[in-house]
């Protein structure tokens, strides 16, 4: 029998939603590109919340370094494909769900199945592969559904979304010209003061620089904690929801829509909306090096150095 806003699953939402939101979760279909992170623990907030058609984009597999942070993670699902384990897991919350996964990724040729019915996309594509995110973000104008960016950085998450009519574009946002064929885009990376605009006070610099690579070596992998994984599917979730039920008039407020970001810190227990763009980013590394030089941020153990010596064989 088909699950209705009287079924027990849903029972406790009631008290912060009511049945008309419900059931505009339950009949929206949410494209999420990527679930190695982020995605995996928002998809599945998502599917808590009601949400029970999804179509998921990964080629990747489970690896022992995403166990920090991804519940899928664990070692039973090593070497298994992260957008299945996704599947499965949703099913094991709701054995009436719809999940269509798309184990090559998101691709020119397959984006158009991918976000078929979509009622929100998530991109949660690797940051570092910003031609991936152009290719969703310019299907997602041409459905004319909202484009959701969630990040975590460190013990913070950060949020925004693109409106499909919107002068603030994805790749306005990240510094592409209007129309920039996707091979220029991967060409051209990333560049970190557009994306990040919150750079939490507290970080260790020399993580940051490895992450952007020095003295010509190659650039280390983003680091990722559990805690900023928890955090932007949180804000994430709650973002997607407001989008979600956006046709139901309840007095809610609106999401946070591009140039604006919300994010919010576990640590330094703060949540804030700013705008993004190099402006924010420079004071938020002016600050983190104004402490680091005075002795008062904790050292994150995340430089070049650090990171071969612990690849070496013991």
């Amino acid at each position: 029998m088909a699950r209705d806003v009287s079924a027990l699953e849903f029972s406790r939402n009631y008290g912060f939603w009511s049945e008309d939101e419900q059931r505009a979760l339950m009949r929206a279909r949410v494209a999420i590109a990527g679930v190695g992170g982020d995605g995996f623990q928002l998809g599945l907030k998502l599917a808590r919340m009601g949400v029970a058609s999804f179509s998921v984009a990964d080629p990747e597999v489970f690896e022992p370094e995403n166990v920090n942070r991804v519940e899928g993670a664990v070692h039973s699902t090593f070497d298994r494909r992260k957008a299945e384990v996704f599947r499965e897991r949703v099913l094991d919350i709701n054995p009436e769900a719809d999940v269509d996964v798309f184990l090559d990724g998101v691709t020119p040729e397959n984006v158009e199945a991918f976000m078929h019915g979509a009622s929100l996309v998530l991109d949660e594509s690797e940051l570092t592969k910003p031609e991936i995110g152009s290719l969703i973000a310019r299907r997602a104008r041409l459905l004319g559904i909202p484009d959701l960016l969630v990040m975590n950085v460190g013990f913070a998450a950060q949020a925004t979304s693109f409106a499909p009519a919107s002068a603030w574009t994805f790749e306005r946002f990240m510094g592409f010209a209007p129309g920039m064929p996707l091979d220029e885009i991967a060409d051209a990376g990333v560049d970190f003061a557009r994306c990040l605009p919150y750079i939490p006070s507290y970080t260790d610099l020399r993580s940051l620089q490895s992450v952007q690579g020095e003295d010509g070596a190659d650039p280390a992998s983003l680091p990722s904690i559990s805690i900023g994984v928890d955090a932007a599917s949180a804000i994430g979730s709650a973002q997607a929801f407001l989008h979600l039920t956006a046709g139901v008039a309840n007095r809610r407020r609106s999401p946070v829509w591009a140039p604006r970001i919300v994010y919010t810190d576990a640590y330094a227990l703060r949540t804030r909306i700013v705008r993004a763009g190099k402006t924010a980013h420079i004071r938020g590394l002016l600050v983190a090096a104004a402490r680091q030089k005075l002795g008062h941020n904790p050292l994150a153990s995340y430089t070049l150095s650090d990171i071969a010596r612990r690849r070496k064989p013991v």
